[in-house]
């Protein structure tokens, strides 16, 4: 048994930071280390509450249960690792996913939408949901599907914008403080919010730079719903995902957006449900509020270790662009259509001046590109139980016209980039690698290859980008 606080120290690391913003609107985790020279009580009781600047108690979690196991891991919005990665999802057990804490396994649903059990700690840590509004009715966007309420069933109001006082607190199970630990953190609005992917790891280390220097919001904390790959292996999203979209939308009403495209994967919440709740709110044509950039040469650094090697820089599309020609990479046999491995293994060459292409008649060259998102109309857009949306419309195909000055070949092709890290890591609504070998008749022509993207209803205005190629 524990006699003293001297003996255990509790640390809040989320919300992070020294000063925290939580959204306005929004449920938080707090979660953080506990340090003990040796193992607590089975029945110490953790406490977590949230008080306003007077002092008034507004939120609490309390849990009685060391590594408490009375998870709904048969929840039907759950997504986990495959069975034979995790038989039975016992690894969510042991790691510990607040977010599914229920009074009584054999009657999950009666304490489910309890907001006052959400609260899960061993030896070494702790973790709690904080819940906000429970649901639209009290002014939140989306319907987690879950909804939240206090121990008597009745529903939370939101969380006003202000400042606010965590306070974690360790007690034996007869009420003898062990040890506190607490935390000021503020709820409102960011300033400007980022619509970002974090793959590959030079991309992710370029991001959160360009961020922090841009003074762009951007958010690393896990967001309840959100299940950490606690196998260590990440193969997709995981956890209440409804719950998680909920979570995460708020963070897009009424900012500033500053999007990010590369790696636009059709399955990512950057475009099944960010983007695609501002294309159903009408928010992406307007220049005020919806801002896109890419990497100049397509990627954070291409090349590397080789002659040719050169690093992005991070460009804005203007408002009146739609499509940016980024380089023009000189293949092998070994390159595929709109399939780009970061090894580079592919590539024998690149040209990074679209203006001034020269290449041997004969040879294949890959045409890459990146295409800024455009206002569709919002009803092409419809919110699903799952808080992703069917999106009817967007970015389909792209038109070439080869001219070589007497006549014209016309190509359609695709976008949807793959890239590839040793496995691949997602595909891009937005980008493309198009192949295209250089016959031999065209040697000493040039060539003027334009290309232009396309949505349901044809070409797209401005969406509109020409090469010079000279052939040798």
């Amino acid at each position: 048994m524990i006699e003293n606080s001297e003996q255990v120290r509790l640390s809040i690391t989320v919300p992070s930071g020294e000063d925290p913003l939580v959204d306005y609107g929004r449920h938080f985790n707090v979660q953080g280390s506990i340090r003990s020279d040796r193992s607590l009580p089975d029945d110490a009781v953790f406490i977590i509450r949230l008080s306003d600047d007077k002092g008034h108690v507004l939120r609490h979690v309390k849990q009685h249960k060391k590594d408490n196991h009375d998870l709904y891991l048969d929840h039907p919005d759950l997504t986990a690792y495959p069975e034979k990665m995790d038989p039975g999802r016992r690894g969510i057990a042991e790691f510990g996913f607040p977010e599914l804490l229920v009074r009584d396994i054999g009657a999950p649903m009666d304490s489910f939408r309890d907001a006052t059990i959400k609260c899960w700690y061993s030896d070494t840590c702790f973790k709690a949901v904080i819940a906000s509004g429970t649901g639209p009715e009290q002014g939140r966007i989306f319907d987690d599907k879950v909804g939240l309420t206090d121990e008597n069933g009745n529903p939370y109001p939101m969380l006003l914008p202000g400042d606010y006082l965590i306070e974690a607190e360790l007690r034996t199970s007869g009420g003898k403080k062990i040890a506190g630990a607490q935390k000021a953190i503020r709820i409102g609005r960011r300033r400007s919010q980022a619509i970002v992917r974090f793959n590959p790891l030079e991309h992710k280390r370029n991001m959160t730079r360009w961020c922090k220097k841009m003074g762009i919001g951007i958010e690393t904390d896990v967001i309840p719903g959100y299940l950490d790959a606690y196998k260590g292996i990440w193969l997709y999203h995981m956890g209440l995902l409804p719950m998680y979209r909920a979570n995460d939308i708020e963070m897009y009403k009424d900012v500033p957006i500053h999007m990010f495209v590369y790696l636009i994967d059709p399955t990512s919440t950057s475009y099944e449900t960010e983007l695609a709740f501002l294309q159903s709110e009408g928010e992406v044509k307007d220049p005020s509020m919806f801002h896109a950039y890419h990497y100049d040469i397509g990627e954070a650094v291409v090349g590397q270790g080789k002659p040719y090697e050169r690093r992005g820089k991070v460009v804005e599309f203007s408002s009146d662009e739609y499509l940016a020609l980024c380089r023009v990479d000189v293949v092998n046999g070994k390159a595929k259509e709109n399939v780009y491995d970061l090894s580079g293994k592919a590539v024998e060459h690149v040209i990074f001046n679209a203006d001034d292409v020269t290449v041997e008649s004969g040879s294949t060259i890959a045409v890459t590109g990146v295409v800024k998102p455009w206002q569709s109309n919002p009803e092409d857009f419809r919110l699903r139980h799952d808080n992703t949306y069917e999106i009817s419309d967007g970015v389909r195909k792209l038109h070439y016209e080869i001219s070589d000055g007497s006549e014209v070949k016309r190509e359609t092709r695709k976008l949807l980039m793959e890239r590839i890290d040793k496995d691949s890591i997602g595909t891009s609504v937005y980008e493309f690698y198009n192949l295209f070998t250089i016959d031999r008749k065209y040697k000493g022509k040039v060539l003027t290859i334009r290309v232009t993207a396309c949505d349901k209803h044809g070409e797209r205005q401005n969406a509109s980008a020409s090469l010079t190629l000279r052939v040798k």
